[in-house]
């Protein structure tokens, strides 16, 4: 039997399945439209700037920092962190400083420039202060530096503080017993009481659980006229820390202990040195043209030191002169600045009996004190030492002839020091100051030969350490 295929059939049934087809579309397109009748809120999820928006879903009110050229981070297609790219500014060397450093002959450094920018000085990950390396900056010079940020609250009780990796055996500060750190402090911190300006080394011993009893802590506080510009800090661990043989572990903090605020400071090129002291006498070259008809800055001890004044090394026969003080010129300030003051070593031998003193050179003629008859000095007195008997907290300018009688008709003028540990300045007044024996007004003395200063009181026979620097007239 033939198979036989009914053709209207067929297009009867095509007929029906399209239309079919066409009311399924259409019903699809009228659901999809009236679903698609809701409007959609701006958000700050919503990829679009909208809103408050500084850039897409950043910045007003969205609690998200929009990407810039100074958020310490590789983006928005920059070429380093915060430069090339949009920021329009070329990225630096990656660590010329450090480049420079290498083969110095130091033990130990870091710059701050990346993290990697270290020698021995290694990053733990965990510490109670942030430390981004590689940020521009703050005072333009195109280099890259480290910023410090101090968190708020009460972290490490108060005391945080960014410490380096723990050396494998102690430090060896036998030689390398001073550091220098370049600090920018920003004027927007809110110092007061419980946020200093203050920047601190700190040599601890990590083993030790009560590390605070033995840790050697090196300060120095930054002047509000040095904010917002790059200081050197100059600190000097001396002897103390030269002995030291139980440290392994270097921190650095700044802003001060007990703090609760938070604040952001910048660092670079943290550096171990022998010496604090920069070549040369900076201060004397500073008052060559001052028209000072004399002082001494104590930076060496020839003339270079001072205009008309050096050091007595002679006497009036050409005989050789020793001191009565021990003094070493140009010596590290106490302070930790990088300026050479003079250390002035009042010895207990008894070398002039008890009235050890440090002379000036006499001049070749009669002082003239008709103008200059007032004079200030800078003494630094450490503190520890025991001032309740032979030694006390004095120091003397005294003018005198040069002769073996000179003491019948000199003219001492005392100053006590109440501060220690800090330097402070005297200032000795001749307007009223008699003569011995004469009471002649130093004004109208018209002998004297001989400027000489003594340290620690007379009639003595105990010890004493002294720093002093730049005795100058004044008017």
């Amino acid at each position: 039997m033939k198979n036989t295929v009914d053709i209207k059939s067929l297009i009867k049934a095509g007929v029906l399945l399209m239309t079919l087809g066409l009311f399924i579309a259409t019903s699809s397109c009228e659901e999809d439209t009236d679903f698609n009748l809701g409007t959609t809120l701006p958000s700050h999820g919503d990829g679009i700037q909208n809103l408050d928006e500084e850039g897409i879903d950043c910045g007003g009110s969205s609690g998200v920092s929009c990407p810039s050229c100074n958020d310490g981070i590789q983006n928005q297609g920059e070429e380093g962190v915060d430069c090339g790219g949009p920021c329009g500014n070329e990225c630096p060397e990656a660590t010329p400083r450090f480049d420079a450093l290498v083969g110095t002959g130091l033990p130990y450094f870091h710059t701050f420039e990346l993290e990697e920018s270290s020698l021995n000085l290694g990053i733990p990950s965990d510490n109670s202060v942030t430390l981004d390396f590689g940020i521009d900056d703050p005072a333009g010079s195109g280099e890259i530096v480290g910023r410090y940020t101090r968190p708020e609250g009460n972290i490490a009780d108060g005391f945080s503080d960014f410490k380096f990796e723990t050396f494998p055996t102690v430090i060896d500060f036998s030689a390398y017993n001073k550091f220098t750190l370049d600090v920018f402090i920003p004027s927007s911190n809110a110092y007061d009481t419980s946020l200093l300006p203050l920047v601190e080394v700190i040599l601890l011993d990590s083993t030790n659980p009560t590390f605070w009893e033995t840790w050697t802590i090196l300060s120095q506080e930054v002047d509000p006229v040095d904010f917002d510009s790059w200081v050197t800090i100059g600190l000097n661990g001396g002897d103390a820390l030269a002995a030291a043989t139980i440290y392994n572990t270097i921190a650095i903090r700044i802003g001060g202990s007990n703090h609760q605020n938070t604040a952001t400071f910048y660092v670079r090129d943290f550096l171990p040195t022998t010496s604090l002291v920069v070549p040369g006498t900076p201060r004397a070259d500073a008052l060559a043209s001052s028209g000072l008809p004399r002082y001494f800055t104590f930076e060496a001890e020839d003339t270079s030191s001072g205009m008309n004044l050096e050091p007595r090394t002679t006497n009036a026969d050409g005989s050789p002169y020793g001191q009565g003080v021990d003094v070493t010129y140009g010596a590290s300030d106490p302070a930790g600045s990088t300026q050479g003051v003079g250390r002035v070593y009042r010895p207990d031998d008894g070398r002039f009996g008890g009235f050890e003193d440090f002379k000036f050179q006499p001049q070749s003629e009669s002082i003239d004190f008709s103008e200059y008859f007032k004079f200030r000095v800078d003494v630094f007195i450490p503190l520890g030492q025991d001032f309740s008997g032979g030694l006390t907290p004095t120091v003397e300018l005294i003018l005198h002839d040069d002769d073996n009688e000179f003491f019948n008709r000199w003219t001492v003028i005392s100053q006590t020091v109440a501060e220690f540990d800090t330097w402070v300045t005297l200032e000795f007044d001749g307007t009223a100051a008699a003569a011995a024996g004469s009471g002649t007004l130093l004004p109208d003395n018209s002998t004297y030969t001989v400027f000489t200063l003594r340290f620690g009181g007379s009639g003595h026979t105990v010890a004493g350490e002294f720093y002093v620097k730049d005795f100058i007239p004044f008017l």
